[in-house]
């Protein structure tokens, strides 16, 4: 079974969510919601909104505390018309924000970073205009952060080359004598193990990086130390639910690393296949309905290199 492309595709990591700080948020939106108060003299629900929009992604966007309190201070001034000389205060402001003033920066009316800075080290600056790109810069890099798309299914490790696949089935038989109606018998209490699947194989490694390799290592190890599920594609053949068991990597040399791993699968599990396009997925209990065949698995597809055909 010499050049059959194949892959493992190992499941994503969970992004962790950064954790707000109620406290200074809370905080952060009432120094500016005073400070546009002591302009307007007026805050209504929409700018309330606003600012305290401002203050929560400033504070999940922001670097640590010290910074974060600065920009504010220095946001603080140009609400009030003030103009921020303070070097500190403008760093914090622009260095810390720099892709949410960006993102803002045609609302802002200017054509730069640098422009926008004089202005706001001038105090020569549309306050309302600056505000409400400054909000509309920080939602959008928020929004971009949270619908990153991790592909659904998982990480993928290319195998450029199965020298060799096998099965192994093997089952504990016991037995135990039973009686029923004065007749002694042997009852054979059976249970099919998962089935062993010996793969030798190779993956190239073509930057010639010994760390490309050890990533690769890593990655598998742990999976198999948290006894992971992961999916095994082999040419158009889907294997779901599987474990290592035993993975014994050798870098024969920069370019290749070649091992061999010994996967458990469900027994169960390639007792009947799901066709889908192209591909058929090994799977005990396939899809019913139109919407679930079509929704089914992303690995159900045929998938080379992450690109799906």
């Amino acid at each position: 079974m010499a050049k059959t492309y194949a892959a493992f595709y190992l499941p994503p990591e969970e992004p962790t969510k950064p954790k707000v700080n109620e406290g200074l948020v809370s905080k952060f939106s009432n120094a500016l919601t005073g400070a546009w108060k002591n302009v307007s003299r007026i805050v209504s629900n929409n700018d309330y909104e606003m600012l305290k929009d401002i203050a929560r992604n400033m504070n999940i966007q922001g670097g640590t505390e010290f910074t974060q309190r600065y920009a504010v201070g220095a946001l603080t001034d140009i609400i009030n018309g003030k103009a921020v000389t303070n070097k500190t205060m403008l760093d914090s402001l622009f260095n810390t924000y720099a892709p949410a003033l960006n993102a803002g920066l045609a609302q802002s009316e200017f054509n730069s970073l640098v422009e926008m800075r004089n202005a706001v080290k001038a105090g020569n600056i549309n306050v309302s205009n600056f505000v409400q790109g400054l909000s509309s810069g920080l939602t959008a890099i928020q929004n971009t952060t949270e619908q990153t798309n991790y592909s659904k299914y998982g990480e993928e490790i290319p195998i450029d080359v199965v020298e060799s696949c096998f099965y192994e089935y093997t089952v504990k038989t016991a037995e135990q004598e039973i009686s029923e109606n004065d007749i002694r018998f042997e009852k054979y209490i059976s249970n099919l193990n998962p089935i062993k699947l010996t793969l030798t194989a190779h993956i190239k490694n073509e930057n010639a990086e010994l760390w490309s390799i050890n990533d690769i290592n890593a990655k598998i190890v742990d999976c198999m130390a948290n006894k992971t599920k992961f999916i095994f594609r082999m040419g158009k053949s889907i294997y779901e639910d599987c474990i290592f068991a035993s993975y014994k990597p050798q870098i024969a040399s920069i370019y290749d690393l070649n091992f061999i791993a010994e996967i458990h699968l469900n027994y169960g599990s390639i007792s009947q296949s799901y066709k889908s396009d192209s591909a058929r997925i090994m799977n005990v209990k396939p899809p019913v309905g139109d919407f679930e065949r079509q929704n089914y698995n992303l690995a159900a597809k045929e998938v080379y290199k992450g690109i799906i055909t």
